[in-house]
């Protein structure tokens, strides 16, 4: 597995940082949700569709699968990654020590590539982004039994 780190803040390629961008809402929806339900942990994006040089990642959409993974069951979790332990050490530091109301643990993968990063300064809050999505919940075509979750 590779894993970028400096400070936890990963060398996003485009397409991660267009991922990011065009999901923001949902991402930091999943964070705050899996926080208030679960407490601290990181929010898992796993890239579904192939990302090739002929899209134009403004206008097409990335399709990907997203979960809150628990602090209790993260080892588990990049085990089954095979992420080196070197790297689970510096995700297990981030997690204990960011600010959930502030900052997101994001674990990003595609196909066997996978990259961390904390994304921190929002100028949106994990807390607000969750009260956005609810309010607009069509908008965001979310899966029912994530609503549900959420109530």
């Amino acid at each position: 597995m590779r894993f970028q780190h400096y400070d936890l803040r990963s060398h996003f390629d485009h397409w991660q940082d267009l991922v990011i961008q065009q999901n923001f809402l949902q991402i930091g929806f999943t964070s705050w949700n899996g926080y208030l339900r679960l407490g601290r942990g990181l929010v898992t994006c796993k890239i579904t569709n192939r990302i090739n040089a002929s899209m134009n990642l403004s206008i097409d959409s990335v399709v990907f699968e997203q979960e809150f993974v628990a602090q209790a069951q993260v080892e588990l979790y990049l085990r089954m990654l095979e992420v080196d332990s070197q790297a689970g050490v510096a995700i297990h530091e981030a997690i204990a020590t960011y600010d959930p109301t502030q900052a997101i643990v994001l674990l990003a993968r595609r196909d066997r590539e996978v990259q961390v990063s904390l994304l921190q300064n929002l100028k949106v809050s994990p807390a607000d982004c969750y009260k956005q999505v609810r309010h607009r919940w069509s908008e965001f075509q979310l899966e029912a039994t994530e609503r549900n979750r959420a109530e």
